[in-house]
């Protein structure tokens, strides 16, 4: 994840989140900073500022020719200038689009929860773009369903990695929102992964809250707005939640996919009412999946 070193030392970041595969990182970092020079033309004409945008990546040599280097400037262009509000489309879209989740067709993933906290209420939004897990792993509800589907397996051992960002409105101290980036990890835990030896497992959380000029530009004593790290927990509870149902939403909207390498394999999509039947069986499934 690019600028994660700034990240950590500042606590804050400016510009776009760009999320790709492996091999693009480089164009998407470029096309990103262009993108960041000519939208904020004035300031950084008039001043002494640097672009450092966020990308992260994935691997998803199974199902695309990663090697092609495909990706061009005027895609990440396009779409930062067409990014919009609303909903978010998940499955085989943007990056999620080549990738796979325990051995099923995986990709870009949603969830969010609101949450009340001293009579306000606030949003934690999370996106996944779910590439990890061995079939054999995958849990949904506390049930082992992956040890019963059993079709179409693809891999011998773990070979992908998860990136799961997190957006919130509720006012949080770098460190606070460190530490909800954290809960990341037991959110996908809850799918069943250990953490594989090839998974990069990699979280952001940042708040929109506290809007102030740049620091370049800010006055010398500065103040904010933060919440009690004692009120965190329901906070934690949003973030663990909303990241395990992401995932599962990445799977269940993804259509099924041939791989490239080896040749001629079908990835498959989860089949929701096949999860419900063995949710049912264990008295977990209220409603279907579907």
């Amino acid at each position: 994840m690019t600028g994660s070193h700034w990240i950590r030392d500042a606590g804050h970041f400016l510009g776009p989140i760009c999320i790709t595969n492996t091999h693009s990182v480089g164009i998407a970092h470029h096309a990103a900073v262009k993108w960041m020079i000519n939208h904020y033309e004035a300031t950084f004409a008039d001043q002494h500022l640097w672009a450092m945008p966020v990308v992260a990546e994935t691997y998803d040599g199974v199902l695309n020719d990663i090697n092609g280097q495909h990706l061009r400037e005027e895609h990440v262009l396009n779409a930062l200038n067409n990014a919009k509000s609303g909903a978010v489309a998940e499955g085989n879209t943007g990056g999620g689009t080549g990738m796979i989740c325990y051995e099923f067709k995986g990709g870009t993933g949603t969830s969010s929860r609101r949450v009340d906290i001293a009579g306000r209420t606030f949003t934690f939004g999370v996106l996944v773009q779910a590439n990890h897990g061995r079939r054999d792993w995958l849990t949904i509800l506390g049930e082992p369903v992956g040890m019963e589907l059993r079709d179409h397996l693809l891999f011998d051992r773990e070979r992908g990695s998860i990136i799961v960002i997190i957006a919130t409105d509720a006012p949080l101290r770098p460190d606070q929102l460190n530490r909800l980036a954290r809960r990341a990890g037991i959110g996908i835990s809850k799918t069943g992964t250990p953490g594989g030896n090839s998974s990069g497992d990699i979280f952001l959380a940042f708040s929109t809250a506290n809007n102030r000029p740049l620091p370049q530009l800010d006055t010398a004593l500065q103040s904010s707005e933060h919440l009690n790290d004692e009120v965190l927990d329901i906070a934690y509870e949003a973030v663990v939640d909303a990241t395990d149902e992401a995932i599962l939403n990445a799977m269940l909207a993804a259509k099924d996919m041939t791989t490239l390498k080896p040749p001629g394999h079908v990835c498959k999509a989860l089949d929701a009412e096949a999860v419900t039947q063995i949710l049912r069986r264990a008295g977990k499934a209220y409603a279907s999946l579907s």
